[in-house]
C-alpha cells in the first residue's frame, strides 16, 4: 500500500536525522570541545525535521484507525475480532499500537496478541535451535582442544634393534673373507718335523650403494607466523615419513632370505619349537648367536593370547616365572627368549624374523634439515633426507651364493 511505503520512507529519514545528531555530538565529545555554531544549527534543523516526521507518522497511523466507539461496537458484536493468530495489515497499524500501548487498552491487547504469536527464540547455535530462532554463532569460536593427532607410526623399532652404522661414503666396498678350506686349514700333525697343513684364503668385496630417501614441502610464511609451532609440526611429520619408509625397507631386505621355518600351530609348544629352530639356523648360517626377534602387531597380538599347558600366559604381563618373556596388551615385549624384541607396524602379516648383525647390516647418513626461502610467494621450501644402504653378507659361498643370516618364521 502507498501508506506503508510512505511510513517506511518517513521512518528511514527519521533514523538518518537521529544518526546525524549522534555523530555530531560524538565528534565534539571525542575532541573535548563544545558544539560549533554551525553544528548547533545543523542539530536544530535535524530536531525540527524529526518532530515534523513524528507528526506525519502519527497522523498517518491515526487515520487508519476506527473511532473508539466503532471499535467497541465491533468488539461487542464479535469478541473474536482480534484472532489468536492476529497480525497487522500495515506498518502504520503496528506503529500506532506500539506508541499508544500504554494509554489505549485496545492497542495493548492487539500488541499482546501479536507479540505472543510472533515470539521467536535465541539459541547458542542457530542451526541446532528450533525454527524461527537466532543464535550467537558470530560470537562463538570453536576451540582447538589437545595436540594434533597424528595416526601415522613413529620411530623405527626394527631399524634400531638391528642397529645402523654411520656412513662415510655414499658408495663403498664391503670386504669379506672367502675360505673354502676353513675346516682343513689346520689339523693334527702326528710326527715331529712333519709339514703342517697350509691353506690360503681370499678377501673379496662387494659394492654397496646407498639411496637417498627424503621429501620436501612448500610452507606459507603466513602459516609459520600466525600459528605457533606449525613449522615444527611440518618437520616432525616429514621425519615420520622418512622413518616409516626406512622401517619398511628393512623388512623388505629381511624378506629376501630363503631360510624359512614354517609354523602352522597356535599353541605354545609349536611356537617355541619354531623359534628354537630359527635361532639354531641363525647360528648355523652365521656362526653367531641371534640377538633380536622381530614381528608385526598381528603376531604380537597372537602371542599375547597363547598359554602353556598349565594355562599360564606364554608372555605374562607381570611376575613372569619360567616364562619366555614378559609383556602385555599395554606394552610391547622387551625381550623374548632372551632376544631383543622389535614390534613394528612395517611387518604387516604374521611373520616373525630372527637374526643378528651378521645377517643384515644397515648403513645410514642422516642429512640436515634444508630450507630455502621464496620471497616471491612469501614462503619457504623445507626438505628432509637421509641416505640408507643395506648389505646382507653371504652365508654360503658357491655359484649361487646364499644370504640366509636372517631366518623367517612363516606363521600361517
Amino acid at each position: 500500500m502507498a501508506i506503508d511505503n510512505m511510513v517506511k520512507r518517513l521512518l528511514d529519514e527519521r533514523d538518518q536525522k537521529l544518526a546525524l545528531i549522534d555523530q555530531i555530538a560524538s565528534t565534539a565529545d571525542d575532541e573535548g570541545r563544545d558544539l560549533l555554531e554551525s553544528e548547533n544549527q545543523t542539530i536544530t534543523g535535524a530536531q525540527d525535521r524529526v518532530r515534523a516526521l513524528n507528526n506525519q507518522v502519527d497522523r498517518l497511523s491515526q487515520d487508519l484507525e476506527l473511532a473508539d466507539t466503532a471499535k467497541n461496537r465491533i468488539r461487542a458484536l464479535d469478541p473474536t475480532i482480534v484472532a489468536k493468530d492476529f497480525s497487522y495489515r500495515t506498518a502504520g497499524d503496528f506503529l500506532y499500537d506500539m506508541i499508544h500501548r500504554t494509554d489505549n487498552p485496545d492497542a495493548d491487547m492487539r500488541m499482546s496478541r501479536y507479540m505472543k504469536r510472533a515470539a521467536e527464540h535465541m539459541g547458542f547455535d542457530k542451526a541446532n535451535t528450533v525454527a524461527v530462532a537466532g543464535g550467537f554463532n558470530g560470537l562463538v569460536v570453536a576451540p582447538v582442544v589437545g595436540p594434533v593427532l597424528d595416526p601415522s607410526p613413529t620411530g623405527r623399532p626394527l631399524f634400531t634393534a638391528i642397529g645402523a652404522r654411520q656412513l662415510t661414503s655414499l658408495t663403498f666396498n664391503r670386504p669379506r673373507i672367502v675360505d673354502p678350506n676353513f675346516s682343513t686349514g689346520v689339523g693334527v700333525v702326528a710326527l715331529e718335523k712333519s709339514e703342517m697343513p697350509s691353506k690360503a684364503w681370499d678377501i673379496v668385496s662387494e659394492l654397496v650403494t646407498t639411496k637417498r630417501v627424503g621429501g620436501y614441502i612448500n610452507v606459507s610464511e603466513v602459516l609459520t607466523e600466525m600459528l605457533s609451532g606449525s613449522l615444527d609440526m611440518v618437520v616432525s611429520h616429514m621425519n615420520r615419513r622418512v622413518e616409516a619408509y626406512s622401517e619398511t625397507a628393512v623388512v623388505a631386505e629381511l624378506d629376501k632370505t630363503t631360510a624359512i621355518v614354517p609354523l602352522t600351530g597356535n599353541d605354545s609348544a609349536a611356537i617355541t619349537a619354531a623359534i628354537g629352530t630359527a635361532a639354531s639356523t641363525v647360528v648355523a648360517n652365521t656362526g653367531n648367536l641371534p640377538t633380536w626377534i622381530a614381528m608385526g602387531p598381528e603376531a604380537w597380538g597372537s602371542l599375547i593370547g597363547v598359554s602353556d599347558l598349565a594355562g599360564r600366559p606364554m608372555v605374562p604381563p607381570v611376575g613372569p616365572v619360567n616364562a619366555y618373556g614378559s609383556g602385555g596388551a599395554d606394552a610391547y615385549f622387551q625381550s623374548m627368549f632372551g632376544l631383543r624384541a622389535a614390534i613394528t607396524p612395517a611387518i604387516t602379516d604374521k611373520s616373525i624374523y630372527v637374526g643378528n648383525s651378521f645377517g643384515l647390516e644397515i648403513y645410514e647418513k642422516p642429512m640436515p634439515l634444508m630450507q630455502a626461502f621464496e620471497p616471491s610467494v612469501y614462503g619457504r621450501q623445507v626438505a628432509v633426507a637421509t641416505f640408507i644402504g643395506f648389505y646382507s653378507p653371504i652365508t654360503t659361498e658357491g655359484a649361487t651364493p646364499e644370504r640366509n643370516g636372517t631366518v623367517k618364521i612363516d606363521w600361517t
